[in-house]
């Protein structure tokens, strides 16, 4: 039987958001919500993982690091990186998987912290987020995390 157009799945857009609540001593300082850039990687990531194809692998790390650089596409890296396991994930529409994390009062302390990362099982970076003003993290900071992504 030959395949159809209409028999490929199509995206428009893959794209994420990005919240943050920061804590100092239990109390919230500051809030953050901004777009995310998905990388040509994590595009390529997808694909492979609806194809079946072996190098495609769950999201299931965020990253932290130091670079303030603006994120482009072509990105596939976290510089200065601390990694760590994704909390959990939920689903809150049809269409969306949402990351859940905690960078606790004991975890990447010393960083000034710029740029955020999602990571696969392998640490290929499938999306980015800058952010303008850094975080400087000691042991009196925790950064709670959402990241939504959205396929449509």
């Amino acid at each position: 039987m030959k395949a159809r157009a209409t028999d490929n799945i199509r995206f428009k857009n893959i794209r994420g958001e990005v919240k943050l609540w920061i804590y100092r001593n239990g109390t919230l300082i500051d809030f953050f919500e901004g777009q995310n850039l998905v990388v040509t990687l994590g595009k390529t990531n997808v694909a492979k993982l609806l194809g079946g194809d072996a190098a495609g692998k769950k999201i299931e790390k965020v990253s932290v690091g130091t670079n303030s650089t603006a994120a482009t596409v072509a990105d596939n890296t976290i510089t200065g990186a601390f990694t760590k396991a994704i909390d959990s994930v939920t689903y809150p529409d049809a269409q969306s998987v949402m990351y859940h994390f905690d960078i606790d009062n004991s975890e990447a302390n010393g960083m000034t912290i710029y740029e955020f990362g999602l990571l696969n099982t392998d640490n290929v970076l499938s999306a980015r987020k800058v952010r303008d003003t850094p975080i400087i993290k000691t042991n009196a900071i925790r950064i709670v995390g959402t990241w939504k992504i959205t396929v449509n």
